[in-house]
């Protein structure tokens, strides 16, 4: 702020025990611009708007040339675990697939392979299911 404003000084707080704990670079959490698609929070209509004014930054910033300088490209995914989570993530993907088209609705045998570290209990076969964009 005080770069970008008229303010001189600032005062942080720190949420957590340590500072940056969280986040650890400016491409990180804070820095995200949300589009909806995996914020497990976000209703149907929410998602709608999110993703419409995320498209005007992300229009502006490839409007300037600003990709891989201040906006980045990062995956996403949501995890389900458990029958309960799977199921509303499950249920989650139906309702926004046609507002994402790119998302992805992974069963355990795609997610272990991708992501062998994830997923090391066979147990959990058929209840582990993510989103991906």
């Amino acid at each position: 702020m005080a770069k970008y404003t008229s303010v001189s000084s600032l005062c942080l707080l720190e949420k957590y025990e340590a500072l940056a704990t969280l986040n650890s670079k400016g491409t990180s959490n804070s820095q995200t611009i949300h589009i909806g698609d995996i914020e497990t929070n976000y209703t149907l209509e929410k998602a709608k708007v999110t993703k419409r004014t995320a498209k005007m930054v992300e229009k502006f910033c490839l409007q300037y040339d600003l990709q891989d300088k201040i906006m980045f490209s990062h995956q996403k995914m949501a995890l389900g675990v458990g029958e309960k989570e799977v199921h509303f993530i499950e249920n989650r993907y139906h309702e926004f697939k046609d507002l994402f088209p790119c998302l992805e609705l992974w069963d355990v045998e795609k997610l272990k392979a991708l992501e062998p570290k994830i997923v090391y209990l066979h147990k959990f076969k058929n209840i582990w299911r993510s989103v991906k964009e």
